[in-house]
């Protein structure tokens, strides 16, 4: 058999006989033969490579989204190359690396803050999604409706009985910048006093830290909305360790993103679910469009545990 008919077996597209490939692809599991993927990257100047760019792994958000994107590259026979870092300042200086290995196109979990970062990517021919991310020119984007879930939480804390409250915020990016307008509009629209603002950036030991600011600070809050769960976690420990307050019944608390530890029995966090499939799945589908599309946008889902209290008022947006 010809090295042009086994070529053309193993190039996705080409014209050949069900009974030539399925004899070629016999012989190459016999031989464990693998073709060279090079010669098709250079013929066609596609790698069939995808880079996804995550940063924190000390979020499980990152590593679960992670999870469901290469699954689904996968299932379409696309290979990932893994890009860690911490902020989206760092795509800035990779981009270039990026464009030489001839990826196809780029999904990152980080948004893009900055237009420069944005027409880099753009200048470079290469395609991006980014999650939770505001849009700049061509960008794709895929995003909670981090805004309508800042006012749920505002109203969920309300109807429960709070009236002092106050948001541990994360650094800049565009989710938190959301979820705070959204939480800050609900309680002006229900004529509650501004809550309290401490940044508490992303990490357990940061909220942790928040908490303590927050409470010496000589005004309690009675409901504290929190930018991610892992900042909540940390402010739960710090309201029931460093100050022997009870949750819910002193303070209630909600988190964001519904990481699997949101739900273990110590934290038994209030939060809201990111609909992590549904985020890699739009996130998949819109690199794969020829010309970027609108944004798509996925609502969140609150899931009510034991750090508020228990209600039978039903809560809308």
């Amino acid at each position: 058999m010809s090295q042009s008919t086994v070529s053309r077996v193993f190039s996705a597209g080409a014209a050949v006989s069900a009974d030539v490939r399925e004899r070629v692809l016999k012989a190459a599991a016999e031989l464990h033969y693998k073709p060279n993927a090079l010669p098709a990257i250079l013929q066609t100047g596609r790698s069939g490579i995808v880079a996804v760019v995550v940063g924190g792994f000390y979020n499980p958000f990152f590593t679960e989204f992670l999870r469901c994107v290469t699954s689904l590259l996968r299932e379409r026979r696309i290979e990932t190359m893994l890009v860690d870092t911490s902020s989206d300042d760092n795509l800035d200086d990779i981009v270039g690396e990026l464009s030489r290995y001839r990826i196809d196109g780029v999904i990152s979990a980080l948004a893009i803050r900055s237009t420069r970062v944005a027409r880099k990517l753009e200048g470079a021919g290469i395609p991006i999604v980014a999650v939770n991310s505001k849009k700049f020119g061509n960008l794709r984007t895929v995003s909670t409706d981090n805004r309508s879930a800042g006012a749920l939480a505002a109203d969920l804390l309300i109807d429960g009985g709070c009236r002092t409250l106050a948001y541990l915020a994360g650094r800049e990016s565009t989710a938190q910048t959301e979820r705070q307008r959204g939480f800050l509009k609900r309680i002006n629209d229900r004529q509650v006093a501004p809550p309290q603002h401490v940044v508490a950036g992303f990490s357990y030991e940061e909220g942790y830290a928040a908490a303590l600011e927050l409470l010496s600070s000589g005004s309690r809050p009675d409901g504290i909305f929190c930018v991610n769960d892992l900042v909540a976690i940390g402010a739960l420990d710090a309201i029931r360790i460093e100050f022997g307050l009870s949750v819910p019944g002193d303070i209630q608390v909600v988190g964001f993103d519904d990481i699997p530890m949101a739900g273990w029995r110590g934290p038994d966090l209030t939060t809201f679910h990111q609909d992590m499939d549904a985020l890699a799945l739009g996130s998949v589908t819109l690199l794969a469009e020829a010309a970027p599309s609108r944004p798509i946008v996925i609502p969140p889902r609150l899931v009510l545990r034991g750090t508020t209290r228990p209600r039978d008022v039903a809560v809308t947006p």
